[in-house]
């Protein structure tokens, strides 16, 4: 119950023209009956008064010179056959009663003779009607007139002035008996009623069943998202897991690899993990500032790509035997050059390897990195380095950074030489700057030196 609550309200918030729909049939139905009782009743009330009006004018005029002589200097005269006569117009007129009054106020006949002598005081006559002008009521049935008489009929009672010489003479009072008028007006104004409540029902229906489906749709809708929630949460658990494994088992392959190169070394792996954190360490700070920042920010993931890479930037001394990289004293220029062939080979076989990720997956993988890592990162920013002897930025900034991470690492003890201070390898980097290594490299790193000069002992265990 409550999801399909939920589905309603996220219908609603997501279509509000529903809701402004059923808004308008709501007022529609409320508003069309509304409309019946307070506008077309009292205008058709207005115009059936109107018309009574209208019809009592002519028929006051028309038997007030059969029934009554106006003389400017005698009251109201009466026809000796008047009640003859005003029983004929009740017949031939549809009245239902008939009074006369004088310039006073007074009764001077009545088609209820009860009704002659009495005086009419109330305002309405001697306000209105004594001013020259008509005045009329509708009396519905069992109500009273305005001379407080209860009726049996639905009758207007009208009042037509009578005029001698511009100066008012009397009055005629006619009843008209409206009832069958009346009823055909009631039934027409409940036809319209009904018609329009049905009007208003049936788009508030029509409405209702349109909420009614978008809520059925929403709520299947919202189950069904709820349902790819759970999976996608599932998923991203299994994806997630498996990333993980994916990336541990990749980095310990590529440390192993990497420690297999160097295998003559007990020290290897806390060697590799040296250089691992000095480049990721340097590579942060020239994203933070300097020339190089734009680029390496331009770069998802460069960073930790980067420092997976350096760990195999000796990879190619698989290839060297052990015993030249193992010796202890200098070695002789042949031996060298047998070295100096390990950047080569190393960079030949990681190329290869990002060609078939390349092929596969249409873009370089970290090993892209590691080519040029352990091609480049014995080449020397004055250009007499090795293999290609390039120079400045021709050498790729990956290598530029291992090389200085590289040469920090004699801070640490080798099978060929002691362990330097850290004073020490820091003055050598600083009088290669511009010669073996890039100078915004060497910037970068001395703005760091005393942080990694702190955590020294941490460099050194890796």
């Amino acid at each position: 119950m409550k999801v399909r609550r939920t589905a309603m309200v996220k219908t609603l918030i997501r279509h509000p023209e529903i809701l402004l729909l059923l808004l308008v049939a709501i007022i529609s139905t409320v508003a069309l009956p509304l409309r019946s009782y307070f506008v077309v009743l009292p205008h058709f009330s207005e115009k059936l008064l109107d018309y009574s009006e209208e019809e009592a004018e002519k028929t006051a005029h028309f038997w007030a010179s059969k029934v009554i002589r106006l003389s400017p200097s005698q009251p109201i005269t009466l026809h000796e056959d008047i009640d003859a006569l005003m029983k004929s117009a009740i017949v031939e007129f549809g009245l239902e009663k008939v009074k006369i009054f004088d310039a006073d106020g007074k009764i001077v006949y009545s088609t209820a003779p009860a009704d002659i002598g009495k005086i009419n005081r109330h305002d309405y006559f001697t306000l209105i009607v004594a001013e020259g002008k008509k005045f009329s009521k509708i009396v519905t049935k069992n109500q009273q007139t305005l001379e407080g008489r209860v009726v049996t009929k639905d009758v207007a009672e009208i009042y037509i002035p009578l005029k001698n010489n511009n100066k008012f003479a009397g009055a005629f009072e006619l009843y008209y008996d409206l009832t069958a008028r009346k009823e055909e007006l009631d039934r027409l104004l409940i036809k319209e009623a009904v018609i329009g409540a049905a009007i208003s029902l049936f788009l508030f229906g029509l409405v209702l069943m349109v909420i009614i489906h978008a809520c059925k749709v929403n709520y299947y809708r919202y189950l069904a998202e709820e349902q790819i929630k759970l999976l996608n949460r599932d998923l991203e658990k299994i994806v997630d897991a498996q990333t993980r494994e994916l990336k541990v088992t990749q980095e310990v392959s590529i440390q192993s690899l990497a420690i297999l190169a160097e295998s003559y070394d007990p020290d290897t792996g806390e060697h590799l993990n040296r250089i691992r954190n000095l480049t990721s360490t340097i590579a942060e700070r020239l994203k933070s500032e300097g020339p190089y920042a734009s680029y390496l920010a331009g770069k998802d993931n460069y960073i930790d790509e980067l420092a997976l890479a350096s760990i195999l930037h000796d990879i190619g001394k698989t290839s060297i035997p052990v015993e030249i990289l193992s010796k202890p004293d200098k070695l002789t220029k042949e031996e060298f050059e047998i070295v100096k062939g390990h950047t080569s080979i190393a960079g030949l076989v990681l190329r290869l390897g990002n060609e078939t990720f390349l092929k596969e997956f249409g873009k370089d993988s970290y090993l892209a990195l590691a080519a040029d890592i352990a091609l480049y990162h014995h080449e020397r920013w004055d250009g007499t380095g090795y293999p290609h002897g390039l120079k400045g930025e021709e050498i790729p900034l990956s290598a530029r950074i291992v090389a200085l991470a590289d040469v920090y690492a004699l801070c640490s003890e080798r099978p060929y030489k002691e362990p330097w201070s850290h004073e020490r390898a820091v003055d050598l980097i600083k009088s290669e700057a511009g010669k073996h290594f890039d100078p915004v490299v060497v910037a970068a790193f001395l703005d760091i030196e005393q942080s990694i000069k702190k955590d020294f002992q941490s460099y050194l265990s890796g």
